[in-house]
């Protein structure tokens, strides 16, 4: 069966340490497939930068490019919502995307979560932390 996904382009070329700071963040709730590298000469994307690599995070599943080909990059409208398991890993996850990043919406109590945020991870990736009531 053909499927959608979600789809983000890495204009810096980071992909791959995004996916390395994922994996530290979410470790087994992360799966790297399908992964294609840049090769050659290629006015897309630089030799060995990630041309195409599939990531699953916590069952969900993303597509992954690296390009020096684009003028655009990614934007806080289109953000990866995470439904924490527990205040640790939100708070952890809120301090490791936040290194290098900033936040959008500061960790807090919301009327809508026990505990959330909204960040801007140092690769450009938006994601919202939450904890729900």
């Amino acid at each position: 069966m053909k499927r959608a996904y979600p789809f983000f382009l890495f204009t810096n070329c980071k992909a791959e340490e995004a996916i390395n700071l994922y994996t530290s963040i979410w470790g087994d709730d992360v799966r790297v497939s399908d992964l294609v590298l840049w090769t050659g000469d290629n006015p897309m994307g630089p030799a060995g930068k990630v041309q195409s690599v599939t990531v699953t995070i916590k069952g969900t599943i993303f597509r992954f490019m690296d390009s020096e080909g684009h003028a655009h990059s990614l934007t806080p409208s289109t953000s990866i919502f995470v439904d924490c398991a527990d205040e640790a890993e939100l708070r952890r996850a809120h301090e490791m995307l936040t290194d290098g990043g900033f936040e959008l919406m500061e960790l807090g109590e919301y009327p809508f979560a026990k505990l959330y945020a909204w960040v801007q991870d140092r690769y450009g990736l938006n994601w919202q932390l939450s904890l729900s009531y």
